[in-house]
């Protein structure tokens, strides 16, 4: 069985839809962020007490991108990841890089610019220059899906759960999710599968 540490409403989102997706046995562990006094078996998991960290028979595991990884290539018979000889292979860990080196730090200044500045003034300004960064993000992306609904042929992916979490947040746009067709064409088509339903279902119950 595996682990989630896992805060509602977080990226930790990602991680539980593809452990849904997949079928597989697991346990969330619900942990409180931002805390002087983390949980300490939470803290050995993932040394900045950032979620999510996934346990599992190897041990553990932080970070979204190599999660996503790390589930979807131990369990290839959901088709989730692209296979290693795949010709696209190399295209989908672009990709699901791109969201976690990319996309996911400038979406974190959205909603922390706090950890960059104590001053609202400059926290503004810092939000304001992220969004503009976020806003050329969302065009690159939704010209990546362009032939969509999903980005790698004609199956869902980890890039696609994964995304999905993250463009379900409003305050990730600046006029809206409808500025880019594409994504929002995505974000509909995955929101009708069950277990994307069922991980919102909990994260919004919290």
């Amino acid at each position: 069985m595996y682990q989630l540490y896992c805060a509602a409403n977080t990226y930790a989102m990602g991680a539980h839809v593809l452990l849904e997706e997949l079928g597989v046995s697991y346990e969330i562990i619900e942990v409180t962020l931002y805390t002087d006094e983390p949980d300490p078996d939470f803290f050995k998991a993932s040394p900045h007490a950032r979620v999510p960290a996934l346990v599992h028979r190897h041990g553990t595991v932080f970070e979204s991108g190599a999660i996503a990884q790390y589930l979807t290539d131990t369990h290839p018979e959901n088709e989730l990841a692209v296979p290693f000889d795949h010709p696209d292979r190399a295209r989908y860990l672009q990709w699901l890089y791109y969201l976690s080196s990319t996309v996911q730090p400038e979406v974190m200044i959205q909603f922390h610019p706090d950890h960059y500045f104590q001053d609202l003034n400059t926290q503004n300004r810092l939000k304001s220059a992220s969004m503009d960064r976020l806003e050329d993000i969302w065009r690159v992306l939704n010209e990546a899906y362009r032939h969509g609904p999903w980005l790698i042929d004609s199956r869902p992916t980890a890039i696609d759960f994964c995304l999905a979490i993250q463009i379900q947040w409003p305050e990730c746009f600046r006029h809206g999710i409808s500025k880019y067709p594409n994504l929002e064409r995505m974000l509909a088509t995955i929101s009708k599968r069950e277990a994307y339903q069922a991980v919102m279902q909990w994260h919004h119950s919290r």
